[in-house]
């Protein structure tokens, strides 16, 4: 029965678990399987052929888990690696966030904000996914290559993480922006900081929310929707640092994470 099977969720590192917890909350019955790929975090400082091969190798390992669907919580390999995923998963459905966040973008604002890494804001894929939907919207991108790396050193309460957000998203403010796209799944994890500086009359668009939404409509499309609520399994693979994952992902997803395991690929 394939709506038993697992749905395979991926990131870079741990910012994909802000996809994971809408998924959890609202998807109550799925089954997943996580992998972070800590070890060798920043994605998006790197060039596009490593970000590539890395997404390949990623995908094939979800693969062999046996998985129903695959989300690709984490913008730069949605943004550069997108159709490598969808050409190595086959049958199996792809979900990404950018498609999600310029979705949600594209209706009922004439201005909007985007923040990225560096690969994702140079790939252009928020402004071109967001014309394709509505030319009227002008979209201003603002490269943020910093606040990963703070994030996964747990520093999220950290002094200078909002200062830094706060040098970022001035010239974003200085353009009068409606509406802020968290184009990393990393920044829902500081929502809280990002809106404290732009304000509450800037909406914060966060793709994960409309990724969950896409991937139930593709489930329910595909007849593979889970209604069974008996044996539930979250398991997560990481590359580096299972502790430090299983400390911060709890703090995050307020539930204990019980199967962690390091996973090793080759360079």
């Amino acid at each position: 029965m394939r709506e038993y099977l697992p749905i395979g969720v991926f990131d870079s590192g741990i910012g994909g678990l802000s996809v994971v917890k809408y998924i959890i909350n609202n998807l109550p019955n799925e089954n997943l399987i996580y992998f972070g790929d800590i070890a060798r975090i920043p994605y998006g400082t790197k060039s596009i052929d490593t970000i590539q091969k890395f997404a390949r190798q990623t995908v094939k390992f979800l693969i062999k888990q046996d998985i129903k669907a695959i989300v690709i919580a984490c913008n730069t390999i949605s943004a550069v690696a997108l159709d490598a995923v969808k050409q190595l998963a086959g049958n199996i459905p792809v979900i990404d966030v950018i498609s999600a966040g310029a979705k949600a973008s594209s209706v009922g604002y004439k201005k909007v904000g985007v923040i990225g890494t560096n690969a994702t804001i140079n790939s252009h894929a928020y402004p071109n996914s967001i014309h394709k939907l509505n030319p009227e919207v002008e979209v201003i991108s603002q490269a943020c290559p910093l606040i990963v790396p703070l994030i996964e050193e747990g520093l999220i309460k950290h002094r200078a993480l909002e200062l830094i957000c706060k040098d970022y998203l001035k010239a974003l403010l200085d353009k009068n922006i409606e509406a802020l796209v968290l184009g990393c799944t990393h920044y829902p994890l500081i929502s809280d900081i990002i809106q404290s500086i732009i304000g509450n009359s800037i909406d914060i668009i966060d793709p994960a929310i409309d990724t969950c939404n896409n991937l139930q409509q593709i489930l329910i499309k595909n007849k593979i929707l889970n209604s069974s609520n008996q044996m539930i399994s979250h398991k997560f693979f990481v590359t580096d640092m299972p502790q430090k994952f299983q400390k911060i992902g709890e703090m995050f997803l307020h539930t204990p994470m019980q199967h962690i395991e390091l996973v090793t690929f080759e360079h």
